[in-house]
């Protein structure tokens, strides 16, 4: 019993405390800049587990020096945009793979991206800076848009960064 970690005894899983307990270990064990983009990758794709609440609270419990927050903010857009080309290259494939009765649905799928493949670089930039449309949906729609491998990066990169060094900022502040 020595060898489980506390928190698979103690709290039952989906529990508050549990996260906070699975949060603590994974801190312990990589650092808050392991840790952030650990959590940065795994939140890049369960949409259910949100970065911005990790960030909030590790900058306002963990981060004793200012100078700590570029380097969480940089971990956590590097571990998003990990998780991100996981999807756009999942967004790549994605209508491609349906076959017979649902070719029709496909295709009306694809006219309605067709209409948006004029501003799909504005789109996809206000939405990693914002969250609005969701990053995970414009991401998908990216990579079945087939925008450059290299322009997805830089813009979701940028995107990500502005948002972070945003919401880490104001915690600092508070």
């Amino acid at each position: 019993m020595g060898d489980l970690p506390r928190w698979f005894l103690a709290v039952p899983p989906g529990s508050p405390q549990y996260v906070r307990l699975v949060t603590d270990d994974l801190l312990a064990m990589l650092g808050i800049y392991g840790g952030t983009f650990v959590v940065s990758i795994i939140a890049g794709l369960v949409p259910l587990v949100n970065t911005e609440l990790f960030l909030v609270a590790l900058v306002r419990l963990a981060v004793d020096r200012s100078s700590q927050l570029p380097a969480i903010v940089v971990a956590a857009a590097t571990g998003q945009m990990v998780a991100k080309i996981g999807l756009y290259f999942a967004g790549m494939g994605m209508l491609e793979l349906p076959r017979g009765r649902y070719k029709a649905k496909i295709e009306e799928v694809r006219g309605k991206l067709d209409r948006w493949k004029t501003k799909p670089y504005l789109i996809f930039a206000i939405s990693s800076a914002t969250g609005v449309p969701p990053m995970y949906l414009t991401v998908l729609a990216a990579g079945a848009l087939k925008i450059r491998f290299q322009a997805f990066l830089v813009i979701g990169l940028a995107g990500r960064l502005l948002r972070f060094a945003i919401l880490v900022a104001a915690a600092w502040a508070v």
